[in-house]
């Protein structure tokens, strides 16, 4: 059984989350219904209406959640149909790759490609090279779980806790 982590022969994947914009590289022949890639199984695609759409801090949040790396897809720089959301987008991943240096997160785990409609091949190269990065890496730190809550300090004298005691109900001379 492959999960989303291994391949079938047992050798460990990457997890890593694609988000896509939809006037980029076309996904129809190379991904499934689920978004997976056919060829390599441990990415999973997003389409979005524009690269520029997304906010760093999606990217971000799917690095905290588990994945070992994160790349958009946007339009070819300079042919982008909303104009500019390509360069807007490569401006954040820069950005965003100072703020996760800063946070001791490698940022080789966040890739920005641009790809056309029609270039399957190159956007599939890229992938490639992209998860052999992410191989040499190794798998991402798992974030710490938050510490329990701890209990509100008591009110009652020696630390005893509280109980709720039922409060009878005034009759009105019902």
């Amino acid at each position: 059984m492959t999960t989303a982590g291994a391949t079938p022969q047992g050798t460990w994947a990457p997890k890593v989350v694609g988000l896509v914009c939809d006037w980029a590289v076309a996904t129809s022949t190379i991904a499934d219904g689920d978004g997976r890639l056919r060829a390599h199984p441990s990415v999973v695609l997003i389409r979005v209406p524009c690269s520029g759409f997304i906010r760093p801090s999606w990217l971000e949040d799917m690095l905290k959640a588990g994945a070992d790396g994160v790349f958009v897809v946007g339009c070819p720089y300079g042919d982008c149909l909303n104009r500019e959301g390509n360069y807007l987008m490569r401006e954040r991943v820069d950005q965003l790759r100072r703020r996760l240096q800063r946070r001791k997160v490698d940022p080789a785990r966040l890739g920005m490609l641009a790809h056309g409609l029609h270039d399957e091949t190159a956007f599939m190269a890229d992938v490639g090279v992209f998860l052999d990065r992410l191989r040499e890496l190794g798998p991402a730190a798992v974030p710490r779980a938050a510490a329990p809550a701890r209990p509100a300090a008591s009110a009652t004298p020696g630390g005893a806790a509280a109980t709720p005691q039922a409060v009878p109900a005034e009759d009105g001379g019902a």
